[in-house]
């Protein structure tokens, strides 16, 4: 719900630089004071922008600040986690709103043929990229046979394994693109085939790694693409600077014709680190949000929530929604010991997430008993709470049974974290993991946390002997959090090692079911296996908490009553700056 109690990312100070950013030589030298962000227009891109709403701020004051991560590239379809925050630029074929339901993007509709094996994109006419080259079919075409290149180095190809073909092809089965499902009718027309009938398919093609390539720009450049003056994108905004280690601005693509235009005239991203690294590159707090050098910013810290909860200002401009993520322990589960259920059954029931959640997030987040959130379709964690819930007599008789009374022969085991630090929240949550495995059951954790982009490839080679990590849902199905992450693949091509085959078959037949109760009922026994067998011992599922300023303004409700802010759907073409900026 509009949580309206007044201010997560960790950010850096860039306090001169916002001002030097988002202001405009025009002659007011007070309009570039911090706090007061112009944008000089441009005829063409207004004949570009969405119609301002009555409540407004002129053209020139719609100007968006916040902080992110520097990407390392924008080339999001092959390269995702080092171009985290770059999804607004470019359009799928299908996008997402604020219930996370299917509206039109590059595609004005689609359709499924009557065996379900075949779905049919038809594209908004008139669309064009930044350079004011059409998009057409066989940009998509390109795009997802690009992607599924086994030398793209795409860590999330397997996402597109239903498409016929893309696990052979991706996996160096077969080596022939054209004999992928993926191909161009005409300028307007995409057919995209899968192996089996697929009802989320759609869903698949709106999520922010689909994102279309500008052929022609990735081979003249190569990897370099995306770089300022180089970027072409076809979505309401374009690339206009990049200043590598400072800043980038977006501003209107002037030749957009398609299904979401933007009103924001600018966007600012100011870096507080770079994408692929975590937390522990950045940390300031709320101080650039208090003054007004920002729009908006994520609040992650429970004493930064309570200070703004007793603050009279700022709690009037907090907001809060709920987060689509579970975090959760993963094993090496082919290697002693963890290879026994009963050593990950012991670990997931001595773990007291119930205090983790109350004491040191205190309630930003909530226990979590399965790999789905509630609101999430399918929710079964009431169902599955006695598998993973905290008993500490279990866990010993569970660890004893084992092999290992009190812990006695048991090695020491590594936890692996993903850019946490002993200060950052994650961090001091292992710590009390850490004790509370000594404690209940004798087990001696060792702690080591590493560099994001290191951890992801060792993870993905099922070299972390025991690691924490999170997972969000990448559409508003149960295959995204069920059949995504955990349907098993081999080394490399997926996160874990753990393999169920009735865990396999069961994703597998939900894939292709076409009645939805049907498949929730399948996907509900699949979690079921995976819960028990502890393929992960799950967590916590969390709360999104952000500082808005009073004149952000755009953002829809959602059907809990929320008003989420989600960078993969058109919260950046939809959102403006109200009137309220002019007294500012």
């Amino acid at each position: 719900m509009l949580v309206p109690c007044r201010a997560y990312h960790p950010f850096c100070i860039y306090g001169l630089l916002v001002a030097l950013l988002t202001a405009t030589s025009c002659g007011n030298r007070s309009a570039d004071l911090p706090g007061h962000p112009l944008v000089e227009t441009v005829p063409s891109e207004e004949a570009a922008a969405r119609s301002l709403p009555a409540d407004a701020a002129p053209p020139e004051r719609q100007v968006f600040r916040y902080f992110s991560n520097e990407p390392s590239s924008l080339d999001v379809s092959v390269a995702l986690y080092e171009s985290l925050g770059s999804a607004f630029l470019f359009e799928r074929l299908c996008m997402v709103d604020e219930n996370e339901g299917l509206i039109p993007g590059a595609a004005d509709r689609w359709e499924r043929s009557s065996d379900g094996r075949t779905w049919t994109f038809h594209l908004h006419p008139g669309a064009r990229w930044s350079d004011g080259t059409p998009v057409t079919a066989h940009d998509f075409e390109y795009t997802y046979k690009r992607l599924l290149h086994p030398d793209s180095g795409n860590v999330y190809a397997f996402f597109y394994y239903d498409i016929k073909g893309a696990k052979a092809y991706n996996q160096q089965k077969i080596d022939d693109p054209d004999l992928l499902g993926v191909r161009a009718v005409g300028d307007l027309t995409l057919e995209i085939e899968t192996e089996e009938p697929c009802a989320y398919l759609p869903y698949v093609t709106s999520y922010t790694a689909s994102s279309p390539v500008p052929r022609w720009q990735v081979e003249k450049y190569g990897a370099r693409w995306t770089e300022a003056g180089r970027c072409v994108s076809n979505s309401a905004f374009r690339l206009d600077e990049w200043e590598q280690g400072k800043y980038m601005t977006f501003r209107l693509n002037p030749h957009y014709k398609g299904n979401n235009p933007g009103h924001l005239r600018k966007i600012v991203r100011l870096f507080s680190g770079t994408a692929g690294t975590g937390s522990a590159s950045g940390g300031v707090g709320l101080l650039p949000y208090e003054n007004d050098e920002v729009d908006l910013v994520g609040v992650g810290s429970p004493a930064d929530l309570d200070r703004i909860r007793n603050d009279p200002g700022l709690s009037e401009q907090l907001w809060k929604f709920n987060g689509v993520s579970t975090v959760y322990l993963f094993f090496r589960t082919r290697e002693p010991p963890l290879n026994d259920v009963r050593v990950r059954q012991a670990i997931a029931r001595a773990i007291d997430k119930q205090t983790i959640a109350d004491v040191l997030f205190k309630g930003a987040v909530r226990p979590a008993y399965g790999m789905r959130p509630p609101n999430f379709p399918g929710y079964s964690g009431e169902k599955l709470r006695h598998l993973q819930q905290f008993d500490p007599e279990s866990a010993r008789r569970l660890l004893a049974e084992a092999g290992y009374p009190g812990g006695r022969g048991f090695p020491d085991l590594e936890v692996w974290l993903r850019d946490a630090p002993p200060s950052s929240q994650s961090g001091q949550a292992v710590q009390m993991i850490q004790e509370q495995l000594l404690d209940i059951l004798g087990i001696r954790l060792e702690i080591r946390n590493m560099q994001a982009n290191a951890f992801n490839r060792l993870m993905y080679e099922w070299k972390i002997p025991m690691g924490m990590v999170g997972y969000g849902a990448d559409f508003s199905d149960p295959q995204s959090l069920l059949g995504v992450p955990w349907r098993s693949q081999p080394r490399g091509f997926t996160r874990h090692d753990w393999i169920n085959a009735r865990y396999d078959d069961l994703i597998d037949r939900a894939r292709k079911e076409t009645d939805r109760d049907s498949r929730m009922r399948l996907y509900e026994e699949a979690e079921w296996i995976l819960t028990s067998e502890v393929g992960g011992a799950f967590l916590w599922h969390d709360h999104r908490f952000q500082l808005r300023k009073p004149w952000l303004k755009g953002l829809k409700r959602d059907r809990a009553g929320f008003y989420p802010f989600w960078e993969n759907n058109t919260v950046y073409t939809e959102m403006y700056i109200g009137r309220e900026r002019l007294g500012g």
